[in-house]
């Protein structure tokens, strides 16, 4: 990766990242460090954890950041739901389960060609020996799988997730940022071990999104919405109240906007769809109507 490379990728983040602007230059530096090889090369080249509610950007920054340094993110991004591993059996599932197998770990690993980023997503539902192996990985960058083969984690970003705190932060949602992340924080510290705690390059609070920033994230859905539509021959402008339906639609209160992308869709296709089937023109613009989108030539 050159250098204009590596100095792109704050801009980068803040263009598509929205709402978590103070995230964004604790986990910059780390990312840059690790791609200018000032890591610990006998660790993975940084670790994260990102603590918040559901549907505020903590995957989202994930699966952006792999974009950004790997490229394809289906390839290189490792991701683990930790609500599979809720149990000493799933040791098995993660690590495989006799001398002939690697586990999804492993199975990831090959994929991945031995870099990208490995995301554990709600590490506080991991069963505790599940978490002993994350320890594993953050302290000395390798994890030995079923078969026996130590893989070497050094090339990889590990990010941690957790909702710690969620529902806490409905409470606190006119508090100031720095008490919500001490609130947070100190809650982490009650739930999570000290000794995962203290392995991590860094520790974000992902705040809860405002009306402004969900109506941001709106507009970016619905703009890759319309930009696959016109793809297919369908060109489409919104019209007064669209982002204001998607917000209403697509933001709910122990998702975030998660459901954004999946509300825009829906939506726009529906519209699309309908004019289609009464024999109309399926490009003009998009406007309200009974909670629905329809299509004015």
């Amino acid at each position: 990766m050159n250098l204009a490379h590596i100095q792109g990728l704050r801009p980068f983040l803040e263009e598509r990242i929205i709402g978590q602007e103070h995230v964004i230059p604790k986990v910059v530096p780390i990312v840059q460090n690790g791609e200018l090889g000032l890591a610990d090369p006998k660790r993975p080249k940084g670790t994260f954890l990102f603590l918040g509610p559901t549907g505020v950007g903590k995957t989202e920054i994930t699966l952006l950041m792999t974009e950004y340094i790997f490229k394809d993110v289906g390839k290189h991004c490792i991701r683990l739901d930790m609500s599979e591993y809720q149990n000493q059996e799933s040791l098995g599932l993660l690590l495989g389960k006799d001398n002939h197998s690697r586990g999804n770990i492993g199975r990831f690993y090959d994929r991945a060609e031995g870099r990208g980023v490995i995301l554990f997503d709600e590490i506080e539902k991991a069963h505790p020996r599940v978490l002993d192996i994350f320890l594993q990985v953050l302290d000395a960058g390798r994890i030995t799988v079923a078969n026996g083969d130590t893989l070497n984690l050094c090339e990889f970003y590990i990010v941690a997730t957790s909702n710690i705190g969620a529902d806490a932060l409905m409470e606190l949602k006119n508090s100031p940022m720095a008490t919500v992340e001490r609130f947070i924080e100190d809650l982490a510290a009650a739930e999570l071990r000290p000794e995962v705690l203290a392995r991590f390059n860094v520790r974000c609070v992902f705040q809860k999104l405002g009306y402004i920033a969900q109506k941001k994230i709106a507009s970016i859905m619905l703009n890759k919405e319309l930009k696959l539509l016109r793809e297919k021959g369908y060109h489409l402008e919104p019209g007064a109240g669209v982002l204001e339906l998607l917000v209403a639609q697509g933001v709910e209160p122990r998702l975030g906007v998660r459901r954004m992308r999946a509300t825009a869709e829906t939506l726009c296709r529906h519209a699309v769809r309908e004019a289609l089937l009464s024999s109309q023109p399926a490009s003009g613009t998009l406007h309200v109507t009974n909670g629905s989108l329809a299509i004015h030539p």
